[in-house]
């Protein structure tokens, strides 16, 4: 079970509280800052009007957590290409680098887009603007934003509103085919790509060990994506593969499939 206790997330058996020891160590503070004691490390306890939740004893979990993680000691991409950038800067400061890591939007967003956010916006501050935009969206997204999303991108095939799906962003899509899919497939990517293509292939147990040597991981397939073939893979040699990442336009190198 998942309860909020005192702002702190827990998660709870029976008889004991999971938690971390940092995670121990701020509800201990945070208990202490709101007048409750605690009982020598055996639990805690408001005297009179003791919560039974409150009283459970805190133990070590016997659940281990996913072993896949641990591959993640290579760190996240993105911060080691900032640090990299970052480092070349400070050694030449007039140097012009593009840099391939995290960006941001370069321009603004289009006047009707605001308009619509604003309007959405308000609307849940009236009872009537409410019963029109709703708290939570649609799972598949709003009908009328599908709508116009079938009409003006996919009015030439047979697409509807039913076959579109907005989400809440890329990285959940991926956890959610990798979850889908399941550990155990054969991997391939496009090199470079978006790393949470391989970091997620890595959670869920689609790859082996971080090579040092490669600085990829290994069992899974890089599909280089290079100037000399124009940036776009050789799909070929992902034929073995039980699933293979291919982003057009890719991210970051922007080469797109012509067909």
């Amino acid at each position: 079970r998942v309860f909020v206790l005192l702002d702190l997330v827990v998660l709870t058996t029976p008889s004991c509280l999971l938690l971390s020891y940092p995670s121990y160590m701020m509800m201990m503070s945070s208990l202490s800052s709101r007048g409750v004691s605690h009982t020598g490390g055996r639990g805690v306890s408001r005297g009179a009007r003791s919560h039974r939740g409150l009283n459970q004893t805190i133990c070590m979990s016997t659940v281990t957590r996913n072993a896949n993680i641990g591959k993640l000691a290579a760190g996240y991409l993105f911060p080691e290409i900032a640090r990299r950038r970052n480092e070349h800067l400070e050694a030449n400061p007039d140097a012009k680098i593009i840099s391939l890591g995290i960006g941001d939007t370069t321009e603004p967003i289009p006047q009707p887009i605001v308009d619509g956010m604003v309007e959405s916006a308000k609307g849940l501050g009236t009872l009537d603007g409410y019963g029109k935009y709703g708290g939570y969206g649609a799972e598949q997204g709003q009908g009328p934003l599908r709508d116009a999303i079938a009409e003006r991108f996919y009015s030439h095939v047979d697409t509807s509103a039913a076959d579109i799906f907005v989400s809440d962003g890329s990285k959940c899509d991926i956890g959610r085919i990798q979850m889908m899919f399941g550990s155990g497939h054969s991997v391939s990517v496009q090199d470079p790509s978006y790393p949470a293509y391989v970091d997620t292939s890595v959670i869920i147990g689609n790859t082996g060990l971080f090579n040092d040597d490669t600085s990829q991981f290994d069992d899974i397939q890089y599909m280089a994506c290079t100037a000399g073939n124009g940036f776009f893979p050789d799909i070929d040699s992902a034929k073995k593969s039980d699933i293979v990442f291919f982003c057009s336009p890719n991210n970051p190198t922007g080469a797109a499939a012509t067909r």
